[in-house]
């Protein structure tokens, strides 16, 4: 808010692709929630110094790899995680995403109430995963 400044994080923008077709739409739709957001900040924050003009977008790529549609979902996790608002403290690759998988699945199976088995697998695969047989992510 200080500084105007949108970031439009897509995981398919890496440093070493091209500029992708999807960069316009985008930009529209980062618009699109940035005017939803500072609606509902009048309406909740009333008095909060929010103005609508002079904001800048920015399209940082934040990896080296080139990951696929399968691997957005974890990129975005692993993103929400470690971006701290200029870079990620943690590097986006393909090992630090197949460890937010397991790490995410882990997480969803110690939940409350779930006694499935499969829980201490994913720990098991997330502490020791070259002891696996089956590297399949």
């Amino acid at each position: 808010m200080v500084t105007r400044l949108m970031f439009v994080i897509d995981p398919m923008y890496s440093k070493r692709s091209q500029p992708l077709t999807t960069q316009q739409r985008d930009e529209i739709i980062a618009w699109k929630l940035h005017d939803a957001l500072l609606i509902c900040l009048n309406e909740y924050y009333a008095g909060w110094p929010v103005r609508k003009d002079g904001w800048k977008v920015t399209f940082p790529a934040l990896a080296d790899s080139i990951f696929s549609r399968n691997e957005t979902g974890a990129c975005v996790i692993h993103i929400a995680l470690h971006f701290d608002g200029k870079k990620l403290k943690m590097p986006l690759t393909k090992h630090t995403i197949s460890k937010v998988k397991w790490e995410t699945l882990y997480e969803c199976m110690k939940l409350q109430g779930n006694f499935s088995p499969h829980a201490r697998d994913a720990l098991w695969r997330l502490l020791a995963p070259s002891d696996n047989i089956s590297e399949e992510d």
